[in-house]
């Protein structure tokens, strides 16, 4: 039996039945015990029916559902609770909030967080509030127009090589072509952080791209391990690492590969991190050093995420490696864009949740 009301997925995007097979066997990870140092478990919601009220002066969470049979799952979090989330992350879903929730969440400090199925971010709010500090957003826009902005560009870029140069390290397999790799980017590393003449900012975007190229390629040809292979197939550049490109339509980017969409959710749910961190901080994230345009509404999450992106490919790629995926776990919708099952989103979502990596704060010592 089907659900009557698929909500935003049509049934041309989604196999129903092979989807809820699997996903009534998976097991939602519980909500651990409050940590011992300063760590907030964040709270991730999918699917249709997300509802977020205040009852009695209690956050009342209802999360969604995303296949068929499905029990209900609710979270109710009180006042001061040490267990209460650092923010909801909400992945593609559907459903309310109410606005006495928003305060109830402002109050306690709690960060909302939309993506959509690309994974990029549609919303945040709550938290703290911004105020952003005078002397900060001074410092930024000196450092913007001065001469820190090379200096601070060249540290980005160095510690995201560095980060790449771990990654490759620890996750992707000893090989020739991962060793040349490493000594590529050990190399534009001491030419970046070591080199006397002045390097101008096409130039360290020229580094960043070259060493790009020498670590992604490494990933090609990892193998993927499928189960149920037999009762849906998937494309046959599904079954290993395949380049990280993307296909544009109308200015859409859409992920053709399922590590290719895994990435952008994880590489949003970092955006919403990293900006939930320079608003507490007292930083405007509409100055950026790198990044600006006038379609970018914050270039300083943009910026502060570069050394951050290795350290989430290494969670991807861990989880990967790790796992056999089944062919419910992903979709292809109309535009031949790689979609990820709610579930699954949320799984990667919980996977870059537990990073504890923060940028901001070497950033403003970098602005001295």
């Amino acid at each position: 039996m089907r659900p009557a009301n698929l909500g935003v997925f049509s049934t041309d995007d989604i196999n129903w039945r092979d989807r809820s097979e699997y996903w009534q066997t998976y097991k939602t990870p519980k909500r651990g015990a409050p940590k011992k140092f300063k760590y907030r478990e964040p709270l991730i919601l999918c699917g249709h029916g997300i509802n977020i009220r205040v009852d009695h002066n209690t956050l009342l969470v209802r999360n969604g559902f995303t296949h068929y049979p499905q029990k209900g799952e609710q979270f109710r979090f009180f006042p001061g609770d040490s267990n209460l989330p650092d923010r909801l992350i909400i992945l593609d879903g559907s459903g309310g909030i109410s606005f006495d929730a928003l305060n109830w969440m402002s109050d306690q400090k709690i960060t909302l967080v939309q993506l959509n199925w690309r994974g990029e971010i549609r919303a945040v709010g709550g938290g703290a509030g911004y105020s952003a500090n005078p002397k900060l957003v001074d410092a930024q826009l000196n450092a913007k127009n001065g001469r820190l902005n090379l200096a601070i560009a060249r540290w980005l870029i160095g510690e995201k090589i560095a980060a790449s140069v771990s990654t490759l390290n620890e996750v992707v397999p000893n090989s020739e072509i991962r060793e040349s790799a490493i000594v590529r980017l050990d190399k534009r590393l001491t030419e970046l952080r070591y080199a006397k003449k002045s390097i101008s900012i096409s130039q360290l975007l020229g580094i960043e791209g070259d060493c790009a190229a020498a670590y992604f390629r490494t990933w090609h040809g990892l193998p993927i391990k499928w189960s149920g292979l037999k009762h849906k197939p998937v494309p046959d550049n599904w079954l290993e690492v395949s380049p990280r490109t993307m296909t544009w339509r109308k200015g859409i980017q859409n992920a053709r590969h399922p590590i290719n969409a895994m990435l952008n959710y994880g590489y949003g749910v970092m955006k919403g991190i990293v900006q939930g961190q320079i608003i507490a901080a007292g930083l405007n994230p509409a100055i950026g050093i790198m990044h600006s345009g006038s379609e970018n509404k914050a270039p300083l999450v943009y910026d502060l995420i570069e050394p951050l992106r290795p350290i989430v490919d290494r969670k991807i790629l861990e989880f990967v490696l790790a796992h056999t995926f089944m062919p419910g776990d992903f979709t292809i919708n109309s535009k031949g864009g790689c979609r990820l099952n709610p579930q699954m989103a949320r799984v990667v979502a919980q996977v870059i949740g537990e990073i504890e990596a923060n940028t901001v704060a070497p950033f403003m010592r970098q602005l001295g």
